[in-house]
Order: C-alpha cells, then structure tokens, then sequence
C-alpha cells in the first residue's frame, strides 16, 4: 500500500531547510519513488506544499479537502507532504478529516514530528513574533505565559494526542539538538521514508536564521514605535529586516546570550521536565529527547533590555555620525556622548 508521509514539526524546528531540500530534490526523491510537489493552485510561499491543504482540513471543507488532495495522490506512489500549519491540527479531533480522505484514497500514512527543547523553542517563537509580519510587540513574558498556559510547550500532551488521532505506530518523533550534525534533520528525514543519502554532500545550508536575542528586543521597540505612527505589520516587516541587515554588518551581532537568563532557562525546563519524562518512554524507548543544559555563567549575563540599548544606540550613533556637518565633528562628537550617557 503507498504512503503519504506528513511532515508536522512544531514551527522553528528545522522546517524551512527540510522544506527547501524536498524542492531541490524533487527530481532525485521522485526518481527514488518519494513524489513531492505542489498543487498548481497553491498560492502560499515559503509554507511547503501541504499548507492549503491544512487550511481546508481545519475548515472541515470536506469535497474540497478530498478534491485537493486527490491531485496528490493521483500517481498510486508514495508521497511526501510538509507544513507547519498540519501541526495545529493535532488538537482534538483536527486532524481526523484529512486521516479519513487519505484512507478511502488507499493510502496508509505516517506522521513525521520535529521538535526542539522547549527552552530554544520558545526563544524562536519570541523572534519570528518580532520580526513576522503581526502586530506582535509584547515582551518576552507575555509570550511565555500564553504558551505555557495554552499547553504547548507539555509536548508528551501534544503527542499523545496526535497518537489519539493516528496511532503512536505511525508515528516518529525527531528531536533537534544543537549538538547534532547541521545536516541532522534532513539526514533524519530520509531514513524515516527510508531513502539513503544522494551521492555527495547533503547541501543543507542552515535556514531562515535569527538574528541574536538584543537584536530583536531593539526591534521590537521599533515595531512599537512604527505601529504608534500607523504604519501596518505588512509595512515595517520590510523595515525591520534592513534594520537586521544594517546591523549585522555593522558588527552589531555579537555573541547572542539569548533570552532567558541561565536561571529562568533552568527554570523553566525543570517545569517541562516532567513532560519530557513521559515524551521519552511514550515515543522514544525511554531515550532523553534533548541535550542537557551546560554549566552555568550566571555571573556573564547581561539583561536582554541592556543589549538592546546597546544595540539601538549603537545604530543611532552610527546613523548620527553619518550624518554629521563637516568641519563640527569635535562639537558633535561631545553631544553624542553627552546623549549616550543620558
């Protein structure tokens, strides 16, 4: 029987650079009996080949939902699906019409899951908050609070209830670890639908990458500031990735501390630790999911809102500086650092 493989994994765990390698390797997966590919209706970016398809199974569009996917599965061969919006629909029952449309298509179907330790994920979800296009301009906080309280960071819970939907022999769950190879994800992938590796080397290169945790806090307080003057998040999205740009080459980057304190990062996976107990000996044969944490630098860190300062006033200074009158640059140069100690 053909198998439909969908890709799940929590958004920030890998999925862009899996995605990008199942379009650069369409040919090569589909000469190896893997098909991947987009419905010519699609007109989503950057959200694999699977994220209208998600849509119409969230809305229940029952004859939408099988007309869709019957362009999919209409070569009787194995297939491969990808999106992070498939992963919401692990909640309840959501996931229950596009599981039956996949049946009466006669397709079995398995479940691909990657996830992240959730002290890293949670910092991810913070940054594309940021620097995505909403009007997401809470602190760090707020956003912790609604995901503890929404559940998603319990991940056994998440899972067992995609188990509840699918089966937990249909399953596989992928931890991500920044001890891992970069190549670790796609390397993954390809054993689940059990393909080895093409010739050569994989070319993953890593993906959508963040800038450092100041560089976003600085941003958020301009987002703040651009919303205030009625500019929409479509508008300063663009605005906020020159300010990225301009930054990082101006050597701004640094050392990226993060944002949880080494503290509040223990803290908070000692709240999770219990979850992640139950995640191991549910989906993993009892292996650990994640790395542990490394010896603390307690006495190293520096609070996000400090590195934001220093990052804002470094680009003001640079920016005032470019803009100095020629022949003032002693006078200029007092101001300045008359204003930067203010």
């Amino acid at each position: 029987m053909p198998v439909v493989t969908f890709h799940v994994g929590m958004p920030k765990c890998a999925t862009t650079t899996i995605q990008s390698f199942l379009a650069e390797r369409a040919g090569w997966l589909g000469a190896q009996g893997q098909v991947y590919e987009r419905h010519p209706d699609d007109r989503t970016r950057n959200q694999g080949n699977a994220a209208q398809l998600a849509a119409l199974c969230a809305a229940k569009d029952l004859d939408r939902l099988t007309e869709y996917l019957r362009y999919f599965l209409r070569s009787r061969r194995d297939v491969l699906l990808s999106s992070e919006i498939l992963f919401d629909l692990g909640r309840e029952d959501g996931f229950a019409p596009l599981r039956d449309a996949v049946g009466q298509h006669g397709y079995d179907l398995r479940v691909l899951v990657y996830l992240k330790r959730q002290d890293l994920w949670i910092e991810s979800d913070f940054k594309q908050h940021v620097k995505g296009r909403t009007a997401w301009v809470e602190g760090f906080d707020k956003l912790l609070q609604m995901r503890l309280s929404r559940g998603t960071l319990d991940y056994h819970r998440l899972l067992s209830n995609w188990a509840g939907q699918v089966g937990r022999d249909r399953m596989t769950v992928v931890p991500l670890n920044p001890s891992q190879p970069h190549d670790y994800a796609v390397q993954r992938f390809l054993e689940v639908i059990d393909l080895p590796q093409p010739e050569g080397d994989l070319h993953v290169p890593r993906q959508n990458v963040s800038p450092p945790a100041a560089m976003i806090e600085a941003a958020r307080h301009i987002k703040a500031a651009l919303l205030a003057q009625g500019l929409g998040p479509v508008e300063i999205a663009p605005l906020l990735a020159q300010f990225f740009t301009e930054s990082a080459a101006e050597g701004r980057s640094g050392q990226d501390l993060g944002v949880l304190s080494p503290a509040a990062r223990r803290d908070l996976l000692d709240r999770c630790s219990a979850s992640n107990a139950a995640l191991a000996a549910s989906f993993l044969g009892g292996r650990a999911p994640f790395d542990a944490l490394g010896p603390d630098a307690e006495e190293d860190w520096v609070s996000l809102s400090e590195r934001a300062v220093d990052c804002l006033s470094g680009r003001v200074a640079s920016s005032m500086l470019r803009s100095k009158p020629e022949g003032d640059a002693p006078s200029f140069l007092g101001r300045l650092q008359g204003l930067l100690r203010r």
